[in-house]
């Protein structure tokens, strides 16, 4: 069952149960004021039979005739005089009902009651006279009442057959209107495919509303599969078209070796060079997988010591370069050392500066290179100089493609990853990167941080 159908139903359902718990409360309050009505009638009609049959020698006769007159009006109804002290009736009615000793017991001590035998309604009423105490009972059937009451009834039922027919198909008619807009949403999510991820839906202009809400979070949801699958593809396409020179030169260094015997020295060298292969796919693979988990989601943030991060990145550039000198300087920050907390990933972090440390290292060599940390306008600036051949304008928009490698340093070890992904780690940080030639030769990274620690110890 469709969601409108259910919506439908439901509404009908709660409808029917209001209407007819108001209706049917109409009713019964109609009934018993119906009821309580006739009794109070049938009361007035007790105290003016007592009244006639009673007062008439201690009333004045211009009184006693208004009673009297009165008393004509209700003659026919049945009335009945009981003696209190016995129960014997004093003046009959010609009904055929007859009253239980205890009916009328239960009439003395209240001063009034009412009840009920069988469809007759009865009021008793105790009254004191000179004459002695007597008991004065009228009774009737309310058929006046009884045919309102049905009338009632049938009114009541046809209004709620009525309002439940024109409740239904308004229902359906707000429901299909209110789900007219899912319809068309549900047809242009249909439409969209792997090949089309681009496609978003159109938000409406009016106000925010839940569809709006949807819209919003199922566009959000497209980019995140978007990137996904775009992260998917260019990690195929990326691994597809590096991987294949690494694992082709291995499978062809030992189908050379494998052909004839060769020394242990031999075997030693071509070892080394499978060695060599395997590391450069390693860090190929690794690289890209890097990548696509930049691009997948989001990574989380904390609070992070930059300058612990810059140790333990010196610390691995000493063990992998142990020849390389790099002199660090962090005497610019030394009076404003807040600057150093920083909003980010570590292990990002520590990624992206050893990538440009490992590469000033690699370029410079074997002339020193310089790590220096200041404060600029209030904001944290970390910038690694080298003293290697430099970087052309023409190559510096170009050094961050994925693969690329410049021919004056294809000598040197390298893929092409590292400084592609350093830049996607920066750009996540919010983190401006700036690339200059340095004086005298070489080149400067110049890494400028968005704002201290304070401004955004909030999201922390």
């Amino acid at each position: 069952m469709s969601l409108r159908r259910k919506l439908t139903n439901r509404s009908a359902l709660i409808f029917a149960a209001t209407l007819g718990f108001v209706l049917l409360g109409a009713y019964l309050l109609f009934r018993h004021y119906t009821r309580d009505l006739y009794y109070r009638k049938l009361e007035e009609r007790a105290r003016t039979a007592a009244l006639f049959y009673l007062e008439k020698d201690e009333l004045t006769g211009h009184k006693y005739r208004e009673i009297e007159e009165k008393y004509r009006q209700i003659s026919a109804a049945p009335i009945r005089l009981y003696y209190a002290d016995d129960f014997r009736i004093y003046v009959p009615d010609g009904q055929d009902y007859s009253l239980s000793r205890p009916q009328l017991e239960a009439v003395m001590p209240h001063g009034v009651r009412m009840f009920q035998v069988g469809e007759r309604q009865c009021t008793g009423i105790f009254y004191k006279d000179n004459q002695g105490d007597f008991i004065v009972v009228a009774s009737g059937s309310n058929s006046a009442g009884s045919a309102q009451l049905a009338a009632l009834r049938w009114m009541l039922l046809c209004f709620f057959g009525i309002g439940m027919v024109i409740n239904y198909s308004m229902t359906r008619w707000l429901s299909h209107r209110t789900f007219r807009p899912f319809s068309r949403l549900i047809r242009k999510v249909n439409a969209i495919t792997a090949d089309n991820l681009h496609t978003r839906l159109e938000v409406p202009s009016q106000k925010p509303d839940e569809l709006t809400a949807l819209i919003t979070t199922f566009n959000y949801l497209l980019e995140r599969l978007e990137a996904g699958v775009r992260s998917q593809r260019n990690f195929l396409r990326n691994a597809s078209h590096e991987l294949k020179t690494p694992l082709a030169a291995m499978i062809g260094e030992m189908d050379v070796t494998l052909r004839q015997p060769r020394s242990n020295d031999d075997y030693r060298g071509q070892l080394q060079l499978l060695q060599q292969e395997a590391r450069h796919l390693q860090a190929i693979t690794e690289g890209l997988l890097a990548l696509s988990g930049l691009e997948l989601s989001p990574p989380p943030m904390h609070p992070v010591r930059i300058d612990e991060v810059l140790w333990n990145v010196l610390e691995k550039a000493a063990a992998d370069y142990p020849g390389a000198e790099v002199h660090p300087d962090l005497d610019g920050v030394a009076d404003q050392e807040s600057l150093l907390t920083v909003h980010g990933n570590r292990e990002l972090l520590f990624v992206a500066l050893s990538n440009l440390v490992d590469n000033a290292i690699k370029f410079s060599r074997p002339a020193p290179v310089q790590v220096k940390v200041t404060a600029a306008n209030g904001r944290l600036a970390i910038t690694v100089s080298d003293r290697g051949p430099g970087i052309t304008a023409d190559e510096q928009a170009r050094i961050f493609d994925l693969f690329y490698r410049s021919p004056a340093t294809r000598h040197l070890a390298g893929h092409g990853i590292g400084l592609h992904l350093t830049l996607q780690i920066l750009d996540r940080h919010g983190i401006e990167m700036a690339v200059s030639a340095a004086e005298g030769g070489g080149t400067v990274f110049r890494l400028l941080f968005p704002a201290p620690f304070s401004s955004f110890s909030n999201l922390a």
